[in-house]
């Protein structure tokens, strides 16, 4: 009876196994990751990428990308490479925990590339807020140039870049008339990756008051990862015509009392 038992339990086994149904898991014994000085980084990635062991040697950045060796170790990255898969996205710029927000910028604000919800509070960090803005993080503006010239060749440039301790703007501009302010506003106005060239003109030559004829280099970095680059120039309001209004003068005109007979005199 416990033959049978077995036999038709070893065929049922078989032919779920056949159609996909049960999986069968191997065990597999846990990979010990030798640390002899305590960096953070298994010693044999390191050698690997001939590293060193030196002390510090986390905090260092092999290929200058911006990413440590430490951090590029989490993420499975390689650290004497800015572009770890040749996708032609630097790494810096990937999305390593798909969250909406790259790396880089993860590491600048003191969030977890690792983590699509660093804090825990059930909200993915590119949809958090930065601040005071009401822009979710993957449409906010990380960085901002603009390099402009005027019809008579006067060079000026604009720099912008947000950060976790405040904002930092520097402006270089010949002709005096730009202000922070005004930057300010213009990043503001444009926290959008999906604006259409059309838009991006308009919008900066309305909120930095250029003239027309102006040539202006644009380079905006997203904290998404994404890059929006544009050559423009300026134009020419149009001139809206004042139409000469018709101005009609009122005759006045005499009441006459009821019941008041008028007669012509000769």
């Amino acid at each position: 009876m416990n033959k049978k038992k077995m036999m038709l339990g070893g065929l049922a086994v078989a032919l779920l196994l056949s159609q996909g149904v049960v999986t069968v898991e191997a065990k597999s014994k846990p990979v010990k990751v030798v640390d002899k000085n305590k960096d953070g980084i298994a010693d044999d990635w390191q050698t690997k990428y001939k590293l060193g062991f030196a002390k510090g040697v986390e905090k260092q950045d092999k290929d200058k990308d911006g990413l440590t060796n430490l951090v590029e170790y989490k993420l499975n990255l390689n650290p004497t490479s800015t572009d770890s898969d040749k996708d032609k996205i630097l790494d810096v710029n990937e999305d390593f925990d798909k969250d909406g927000v790259s790396n880089i910028s993860e590491i600048e604000l003191g969030l977890s590339p690792e983590k699509a919800d660093s804090d825990g509070d059930r909200i993915l960090d590119g949809k958090e807020q930065l601040g005071k803005s009401k822009v979710a993080l993957t449409k906010q503006i990380r960085n901002f140039e603009l390099q402009f010239q005027t019809s008579n060749k006067k060079v000026g440039k604009i720099q912008y870049k947000m950060q976790k301790k405040g904002n930092t703007i520097v402006v270089k501009d010949p002709t005096g008339t730009i202000t922070k302010e005004m930057v300010s506003k213009l990043v503001t106005d444009i926290q959008s990756s999906s604006l259409t060239k059309e838009d991006l003109l308009k919008k900066i030559q309305t909120d930095l008051a250029l003239p027309a004829g102006v040539k202006i280099h644009v380079n905006a970095g997203f904290f998404s990862g994404k890059e929006v680059k544009s050559d423009l120039v300026t134009k020419q309001e149009p001139v809206v015509e004042e139409k000469d209004e018709e101005v009609t003068e009122e005759v006045p005109t005499e009441t006459v009392p009821t019941g008041t007979v008028v007669t012509e005199s000769e």
